[in-house]
């Protein structure tokens, strides 16, 4: 469920390592009698834990309460009786079952994505991001999270629906039509007679049912789904193979989008338990998607190849009959961004994103781009930005000083940065979620570097006295010094040098730590950070969700002192009642309600200083190769990466026409489009 539940992935910088060991063989396992246990036990602690609070709720109201809080208990009482009306969390009935008062929806009105002159055929040659080989190509579990993630599973996986990314609107995927409950929160669907996994099996509600199943499992290392699903749903139910029940745990604005889901088949997955996380490392899966991953095409430590399903069940749908329509995608390790730049002028690679400013305004200048074979584009995107920044470790003294937090906020020169580095080519981020369009509170603004207001901060925590060095000291001889952690790739190597000398001016020493992207971000993820420059992105995005980065839960282990490892909440940010806000954000009933959570969220978090906003792009910019075609209109609205909507194409034809043109000395005209067609401002 990559759109729902949002999960975050490091942009750019979080490509993870080859593993090196060779496939070894496991001995059978089949969970099927073990899964229909878990859920019985599950069902049965669900019910215990309902029955418990209603009696501690009930025994609550006996007593003297204000107004306010006898209202909110009364509230919370009447919810618990209302899933101890159908406390069963897991439900296998029959298609008889299903209520009889359901009004079936569905949305074939909107317009087609990609281009009816899109070509099926050829191969894609691109590189991981991150310049680092994935550890794992499990779509779950331990070191999942890494950049390669989105290509074999979020961007191709299909889920029971999804949205249109230029109308917002649902759409069918797996399933072709879907009904809500006059409750809001319960959505039945109906699984699309021709959907087929890659491998010819039917698409079952079943597969869902196991998907829930893992999701639930504590064979999972990272606890974020077990979290995420046992708090955000109230159930799931089958209704013979073709019909799913997906109760959310409140009613939602758009309830199909938070209700749906991708699958797990059965089959496959029958082997998961106690070892998953090795057993599956690197098993190639069969998908609902357009790709799939072979087994001969991991070639670890060099390269992985998705290939297009050729036979795939939803290759003449609407919606993506124009879509994938490459045949193969060679991703390939190159550790040195530069080469991979290098090897995209000479042809090697495709296309290449050109956010640099130097490689775009440059590096390019270059004869085959003035003679037309690699052309270039800039395409203005509605799309959250990647919540780029220094995250302080908000458990280490002094980050757990607000003051300091406050000067080192107006010790960071990104302005300088945007500037100079970037050729004043982006804006200056302020929010955690920006560009939420109607939610994101666009009049909050961060802190502007000042050497003075920083001082300032810095005297208030105590560090008022600059040493031989210049870098400020408190009355113990402390020194206002913090280890920076970031990935080692050039163009944050000579922002973080800026931001370093810039610092240096406010009395504040950054020790720079830069390392592979793997290891950075895997330090993060035990909390062993001071300071790190990383953003995150989003899935499909509807409403910001602050509840992983922020939530106590996420923060500590249960004695509160101990930092829960593998979790979002990488500043160890824990207030019990910013608990509450971020609870009621997750939980809106109501659009009204994630706006105005939203920016108080928003607003307590610049109070507490608890990061320092980077920059943001409101486009992308990329070159490519003549043969790499696009639609008229080049991309979709929703989308912040050139090849995740797959509506691109390769044009065999012109590839030869290019090549030949090429070694002949001719040229065509050459192109720089911009495509402003979404341009906000």
């Amino acid at each position: 469920m990559k759109v729902a539940i949002q999960v975050l992935i490091l942009v750019s910088m979080v490509a993870l390592i080859p593993a090196c060991r060779e496939n070894r063989q496991w001995a059978p396992y089949d969970n099927t009698e073990e899964r229909l246990k878990f859920e019985e036990r599950y069902n049965e602690s669900v019910l215990e834990k309902l029955e418990k609070q209603q009696g501690e709720l009930t025994e609550t109201l006996a007593g003297e309460l204000e107004e306010e809080k006898r209202k909110e208990v009364e509230d919370e009482l009447a919810r618990v009786k209302r899933r101890l009306e159908r406390p069963a969390f897991f439900e296998r009935l029959e298609e008889g079952d299903l209520p009889e008062n359901l009004e079936w929806t569905t949305n074939l009105d909107d317009p087609d994505l990609g281009s009816p002159d899109a070509k099926k055929g050829g191969t894609l040659h691109t590189y991981f991001l991150g310049s680092s080989y994935p550890r794992s190509i499990r779509s779950v579990g331990k070191e999942s999270n890494n950049s390669f993630r989105s290509y074999h599973w979020d961007d191709n996986e299909m889920g029971l629906i999804s949205i249109h990314p230029n109308t917002r609107n649902v759409i069918s995927a797996l399933a072709d039509r879907w009904a809500v409950a006059e409750d809001g929160q319960s959505v039945y669907f109906h699984i699309d007679d021709r959907a087929r996994w890659s491998d010819g099996k039917e698409v079952t509600s079943g597969d869902f049912m196991m998907s829930m199943y893992i999701y639930l499992s504590s064979y999972l290392t990272p606890s974020f789904y077990r979290n995420y699903y046992g708090e955000q749903y109230w159930g799931i139910a089958s209704y013979g193979k073709d019909y799913l029940c997906v109760r959310n745990a409140y009613p939602k604005p758009i309830a199909p989008f938070f209700a749906s889901m991708n699958a797990s088949q059965e089959e496959f997955y029958r082997e998961f338990g106690p070892d998953f996380e090795a057993r599956y490392n690197w098993r190639t899966r069969p998908t609902t998607g357009a790709y799939i991953i072979k087994p001969e095409d991991v070639v670890k430590g060099r390269s992985i190849t998705l290939s297009r399903v050729p036979d795939w069940w939803a290759r003449d749908l609407k919606y993506y009959r124009n879509r994938f329509n490459v045949d193969r995608i060679e991703f390939r390790l190159v550790r040195d961004p530069e080469k991979a730049f290098q090897m995209f002028l000479q042809g090697d690679i495709d296309f290449d994103l050109l956010g640099d400013p130097k490689k775009w305004y440059e590096d390019t200048e270059v004869e085959n781009v003035f003679k037309g074979y690699i052309e270039r584009a800039t395409f203005y995107n509605v799309y959250p930005r990647v919540s780029r920044g220094l995250y302080f470790n908000l458990s280490r003294a002094p980050l757990d000083n607000l003051d300091v937090r406050i000067g080192l906020q107006h010790a960071t020169n990104w302005e300088k940065v945007i500037e100079l580095d970037l050729r004043g080519d982006a804006d200056r981020l302020s929010l955690l979620n920006d560009g939420f369009a109607g939610i994101s509170d666009t009049d909050l603004k961060t802190r502007p570097y000042s050497v003075e207001k920083a001082r300032a901060a810095f005297a208030r925590a105590g560090f008022d006295e600059a040493g031989p060095d210049g870098i400020l000291r408190n009355a113990d001889g402390e020194r206002l010094s913090f280890d920076l952690s970031y990935a080692k790739i050039p163009a944050l190597e000579a922002m973080v040098l800026r931001l370093t000398e810039e610092a240096k001016r406010a009395g504040v020493e950054f020790r720079l730590n830069g390392m592979d992207g793997s290891a950075s971000f895997q330090q993060v993820l035990r909390k062993e950070h001071e300071i790190s420059l990383m953003g995150w992105g989003v899935g499909q995005p509807m409403t910001p969700d602050y509840y992983q980065q922020f939530h106590s839960k996420e923060a500590f282990e249960e004695d509160g002192k101990t930092p829960r490892v593998m979790t979002n909440n990488i500043s160890l940010f824990a207030d019990p009642e910013v608990d509450v806000i971020l609870e009621e954000n997750r939980n809106a009933t109501s659009l009204d309600v994630v706006i105005e959570t939203s920016r108080e969220l928003e607003r307590i978090f610049h109070e507490r200083a608890v990061w320092v906003p980077a920059f943001k792009r409101p486009y992308y910019r990329l070159g490519y190769w003549r043969w790499v075609r696009w639609p008229d209109d080049f991309n979709v609205m929703m989308g912040d990466l050139p090849d995740m909507n797959h509506v691109l194409w390769i044009d065999e034809e012109m590839k030869d026409e290019t090549l030949e043109a090429k070694r002949e000395g001719r040229s065509f005209p050459e192109v720089n489009k911009v495509y402003d067609q979404y341009r906000e401002n």
